[in-house]
């Protein structure tokens, strides 16, 4: 007596299904091949693509940003000298002071001059900070420039480091040139103060592009592990129901055999 067993296909069909969510739930994913989603896969890369690019855009925009921040502290660096230069310039207008008064003076205001010489050799990452130039920073889908000014050449410009309180009668001239260098920095700060407001802004636009792209990707790659856990549950009992059938199947079989016997 033949007995014929339970569709074979079918348990291969729950193994396979188990092998899948054992896959997707190993590594987190919905689509692991083409294969389980052809289409999702392709706009996935897409998404994914988009994320790199706006996640090196905020990594590229914060650098901006720190540069600027030294570059503009640097400037009131410059800045804080200029004003004990000025405060000195009137100093030496002081009628009382002697020629000696005025050299002591002048010695004090070497010392801010050799402040100011110094902040201008500043670096960041190996990058001179007081040049003319415009460094471009790409946003991932744009790019945003922080322009940079030669300080040097301005206060050359205005005699700043040939300056000579020991002559009263070039105190006013000495003067005027320090607060204009001075307010020209200050235009400089504030120009670079806007462009900081803007790589941040910029930084932030990106930053919330990036969350709400990881977010569509997730939706179509990311698995459900509830609904994961849920099907391989179902997949278990049905696997084991038929094995449990198979076997009793062939029991059945065996049995008839001994009675036929």
């Amino acid at each position: 007596m033949k007995v014929t067993p339970p569709n074979s296909n079918i348990l291969n069909n729950v193994l396979q299904q188990q092998q899948k969510l054992s896959q997707q739930q190993a590594t987190a994913k919905r689509i692991n091949s083409a294969a389980d989603d052809a289409a999702g896969l392709q706009i996935s890369n897409r998404l994914t693509s988009a994320i790199n690019a706006q996640q090196q855009g905020q990594r590229n925009l914060a650098d901006g940003i720190a540069f600027a921040r030294v570059y503009e502290q640097a400037l009131q660096g410059v800045n804080d000298n200029l004003l004990e230069l000025d405060r000195l310039a009137i100093a030496a207008g002081n009628g009382i002071y002697s020629a000696q008064d005025r050299q002591t003076l002048q010695t004090e205001a070497q010392g801010y001059l050799a402040n100011i010489q110094q902040g201008l050799q500043t670096e960041f990452a190996g990058n001179r900070l007081f040049s003319d130039s415009a460094r471009s920073f790409n946003a991932g889908d744009g790019e945003l420039n922080l322009q940079t000014r030669d300080a040097q050449a301005l206060l050359s410009a205005q005699n700043i480091f040939n300056l000579d309180l020991t002559n009263p009668q070039g105190l006013t001239t000495a003067q005027s040139s320090i607060r204009a260098a001075s307010e020209q920095i200050s235009a400089f700060q504030a120009e670079t103060g806007a462009s900081i407001n803007r790589l941040q802004s910029a930084l932030n636009a990106v930053s919330g592009r990036e969350v709400a792209t990881s977010d569509a990707r997730s939706r179509i790659a990311d698995l459900d592990y509830a609904r994961a856990s849920s099907d391989r549950a179902a997949a278990n009992i049905l696997t084991q129901s038929s094995i449990n059938v198979a076997l009793q199947a062939r029991v059945s079989a065996e049995q008839a055999l001994s009675f036929l016997s």
